[in-house]
């Protein structure tokens, strides 16, 4: 479900964006499982002001997401709402291996797909841009289309008043990874996998969550979080922690997993989205180790749905 004002902002997103999006983070929970997604229903509510601009922008989006993950759309239900658009989506999957988040244990390595902390970067970029910088974000109609990486600095507000000005490929592929996640096809992963989920509210929440379907404790190794380019680079500019948005910005829609005899460096060898290994599931110890060595506790920092 996806609502406005809590979910997305029409401020920052185009319609197309928002389908896509729709449907990607629902594909996401499937392949979050090792299957592949088949059915699509949806769900929309929309106000009485909504136009059709609005409505044709966000089926253009569930369209192209339906056609890159090869799903079918079955059905559904449309309605009115008093106040906010309201978006829903279900996706049914199959499988050979089904992966749950139960499965982990001790001495089972760590993994996550890619990189995360990009889409909080994202979304702390796009609350900061300028009107013709985020016009500009908006105008772009395509998530399949290649990277439009040439053009004129995104300007950005920072927190102490001067204006920053940040790179159009750098910050555009953030904003990309907020506004538009690609699910990640887990099924090589899934047959030396434990347990496995998506990071949807942040990698150290999530993790916890593993951990407690598990029944057991994990530690992480911060120097091997990956972190792109692109974080690095923004987070430095607007004063951010870059480790600290890796482990607990959501919406990144990575996979983690844990496995006792996953082929790291043959996998990495013959896939695009490289795996890295962070850190190894214990009895019940949950702590992060820097690259001094010195430990500190592992706390489940993300987004919490009922939270402040």
């Amino acid at each position: 479900m996806m609502n406005e004002g809590v979910h997305f902002d029409l401020g920052y997103s185009s319609a197309l964006y928002l389908g896509f999006k729709l449907v990607s983070v629902n594909v996401s929970d499937i392949m979050a499982m090792g299957c592949v997604p088949k059915y699509l229903f949806l769900d929309l509510a929309f106000t009485s002001d909504a136009d059709e601009e609005l409505f044709d922008g966000i089926y253009d989006g569930i369209h192209e997401a339906i056609r890159l993950y090869g799903v079918s759309l079955l059905g559904g239900d449309l309605c009115s709402s008093r106040s906010d658009t309201v978006l829903a989506a279900t996706v049914i999957g199959e499988g050979d291996r089904v992966v749950f988040r139960k499965g982990a244990m001790p001495g089972d390595r760590i993994y996550i797909t890619s990189s995360t902390g990009d889409s909080g970067c994202g979304l702390q970029i796009l609350k900061r841009l300028d009107d013709e910088s985020r016009e500009r974000v908006r105008r772009q109609k395509s998530r399949v289309e290649p990277d439009v990486c040439t053009g004129p600095d995104l300007k950005l507000q920072s927190d102490s008043g001067p204006v920053i000005s940040l790179g159009w490929r750098p910050g555009f592929r953030l904003i990309k990874r907020h506004l538009i996640p690609v699910a990640r096809d887990s099924r090589d992963m899934a047959a030396f996998a434990n347990a496995m989920l998506d990071i949807s509210d942040g990698l150290f929440i999530d993790l916890s969550r593993l951990c407690d379907e598990s029944g057991t404790g994990a530690i992480i190794y911060s120097d091997q979080v990956p972190i792109s380019p692109e974080l690095a680079e923004a987070s430095g500019l607007l004063g951010m922690d870059a480790l600290k948005m890796a482990v607990s910005g959501g919406e990144d829609y990575e996979i983690l997993f844990t496995s006792s005899n996953f082929p790291l460096e043959a996998y990495n060898a013959s896939h695009d989205i490289k795996v890295s290994c962070i850190g190894e599931i214990t009895a019940s110890e949950r702590a992060v180790i820097d690259k001094e060595g010195k430990r500190s506790p592992l706390t489940a920092a993300g987004y919490e749905h009922f939270g402040q």
